[in-house]
């Protein structure tokens, strides 16, 4: 029994330790170093890792029919399985800071096992730690739409959107988090920093003083110092409003007409991609006016695209096509707005503004290129619909689900009901302007 002594010692247990006390001594031990918990210390996987191997050893030589019992799979046999195996070839990996042999560790785990949760949320922790945030959202995403309970995702999804500037996003993810799990301490933190960074002071103490009281409870006493560190702070030097637009301040000196032109390409063909880093990095008052800016440029190409129909538009005068032009734009702000208050999420009108110009973009430039069927053909249309339609379309559900943050399930939904109460508005004013 004297090699098992310093597993003893490093999870203070005896050993005439039980199942049960051993389980709950590695448990009460994991809360001081758990990645989940800790994930802005790099040593805090490795010490993790030992306590883990230490409860398996123990396990295995005190009780080995109760460890051969967690390891039995569904085809009754025992051990690891290739996908386990990889994954924790994977977490020793990233113990050693080798993040990229980690990462391709996890992902043949995914690949053997699709439905391995554990592995995507590793592989997550993974990308966070690499500052890959727009990698973090995605494995959010797909984490998800496997299980859309798992409160570790909605946190690393609240993580990549502070950091990618949207704070409001950002708050709504850690609620979900908070929703699934109330005693997730790091969810109720970064949720108080988040609403620092709003200006939502009150909320904010509200949060991490919440905090403070799990870290306490949890035998955090390190955490519990960070969160006071942030309160005293707070009552010391209040933060002035100017600070998130100090933080923004070079993007947005480049111009209005050079960001509404430059952001365009960085979500135009890619939504999924690029959308929410584009917003994110903008201001809510620059957000408002590029989003201004993609409803003029849509607008203006309606009014062109009006004038290449003029059997159609003959009896629209220019000043009703300019007012049908703007009606798709103002009619998505408002039943974007309509969606968040019905699905009670977070956002801004800012937000609206802006998704509602992004979806109209590739529509209104497919009304100009529909103009041109003679030029191009009807084949050159068709191809055209489809991708810009499709185009759209994606804008729309990605501005709804990631900047909006409406659920997957709100998100398909409301998509299809905005283009479609959309269109019935816009037809409905062509019809009384033509009649």
């Amino acid at each position: 029994m004297a090699d098992l002594q310093p597993y003893f010692q490093l999870l203070h247990v005896s050993a005439d330790v039980t199942p049960a006390e051993l389980k709950a001594a590695f448990r009460r031990q994991a809360r001081t170093c758990h990645p989940d918990l800790h994930p802005d210390n790099p040593s805090a996987e490795a010490e993790f890792q030992r306590l883990s191997e230490a409860y398996d050893i123990i396990s295995s030589a005190l009780h080995p029919s109760s460890q051969a019992d967690e390891f039995i799979h569904a085809d009754g046999s025992n051990g690891l399985t290739t996908a386990q195996a990889l994954y924790a070839r994977g977490t020793q990996k990233a113990a050693e800071r080798d993040y990229v042999g980690a990462i391709q560790d996890y992902t043949r785990a995914i690949e053997s096992d699709p439905e391995f949760l554990d592995a995507y949320l590793k592989r997550c922790q993974v990308r966070f730690v690499q500052g890959d945030d727009e990698g973090v959202l995605a494995e959010c995403a797909e984490i998800l739409g496997l299980d859309d309970t798992v409160a570790q995702a909605y946190y690393y999804q609240g993580r990549a959107r502070l950091q990618l500037g949207s704070a409001p996003a950002a708050i709504a993810s850690y609620s979900q988090a908070l929703a699934l799990d109330e005693e997730y301490a790091q969810a109720w933190l970064h949720r108080g920093r988040a609403r620092l960074e709003m200006q939502e002071e009150k909320l904010a103490r509200e949060d991490l003083s919440r905090a403070a009281q799990l870290f306490e409870a949890q035998g955090e006493p390190d955490e519990v110092h960070r969160v006071q560190v942030i309160l005293q702070e707070m009552g010391r030097s209040p933060r002035p409003k100017s600070e998130v637009k100090v933080k923004r301040k070079g993007f947005r000196e480049q111009g209005l007409l050079q960001d509404i032109f430059t952001t365009i390409p960085e979500f135009f063909w890619n939504p999924s991609g690029g959308l929410l880093s584009t917003f994110a990095r903008l201001s809510a008052r620059r957000a408002t006016e590029v989003g201004l800016g993609y409803g003029g440029l849509s607008l203006m190409g309606c009014v062109l695209a009006a004038n290449l129909f003029p059997i159609v538009f003959s009896s629209v005068t220019l000043g009703e096509r300019f007012v049908l032009g703007a009606m798709p734009f103002f009619s998505l702000i408002f039943l974007n707005q309509l969606a968040r208050s019905l699905t009670r999420t977070r956002g801004s009108w800012a937000s609206d503004i802006f998704i509602s110009g992004a979806t109209l973009l590739p529509l209104s430039l497919l009304m100009f290129l529909s103009g041109l069927v003679i030029q191009f053909g009807a084949a050159g249309v068709w191809i055209a619909t489809f991708y810009l339609g499709c185009d759209a379309v994606l804008i729309l559900y990605v501005g709804c689900s990631q900047v909006n943050n409406l659920s997957e399930q709100s998100a398909t939904l409301a998509v299809p009901t905005l283009l479609l109460v959309t269109s019935a508005l816009t037809y409905g004013t062509f019809t009384i302007f033509a009649s």
